[in-house]
């Protein structure tokens, strides 16, 4: 497993995920299990030889692990631009956006990440709030151009390789 690495992209930041129906689970018992790659979101089954109560733990229902940041953005919702957000957590799905005015939950908006002072923004198209806390909501990512995508996912190495040299696949 020390050798896993996304059979897209060729990265070792990938994470067990959630199983999908009965044949993913009879799998399971042969010790094929889900993966999601961290940084281009390609899903893909491998083999796990490490132990099986490692493998087979509750897996937390988000497929990519959120990594604390602190990134300006600005979101637009109801053709009303909002200024002065902060993103606290990102992955390539979603983010936690801290803000001053909460938006209710399924409120579809367009979002504007700036990771540096010398970086072009990411624009993410479509997000939707999935979760509000005072003075933070969840944030999913629903759709966004190709190359912003790639953007985001230079953010995301950029983040992952600063954690830890190692990636975790169950964290």
């Amino acid at each position: 497993m020390k050798n896993l690495h996304c059979p897209s992209c060729g990265t070792p930041f990938v994470r067990v995920t959630y199983q999908e129906g009965t044949v993913e689970r009879m799998l399971n018992r042969v010790k094929v299990f889900p993966f999601r790659c961290q940084l281009c979101t390609t899903r893909f089954r491998a083999v796990w030889t490490g132990s099986p109560t490692n493998a087979t733990r509750e897996v937390d229902r988000r497929e990519f692990k959120r990594l604390p940041a602190s990134f300006h953005a600005n979101l637009l919702a109801d053709n009303a631009l909002r200024t002065d957000d902060r993103v606290t957590d990102i992955s390539m799905g979603g983010c936690t956006l801290e803000t001053a005015a909460a938006l209710p939950r399924g409120t579809f908006l367009e979002l504007m990440i700036k990771p540096a002072s010398d970086e072009e923004a990411i624009k993410v198209d479509t997000a939707m709030v999935c979760s509000v806390r005072p003075e933070s909501m969840g944030v999913r990512f629903l759709e966004f151009q190709t190359s912003d995508k790639q953007r985001l996912s230079h953010v995301i190495l950029s983040l992952l390789v600063g954690q830890s040299g190692h990636p975790n696949l169950f964290s």
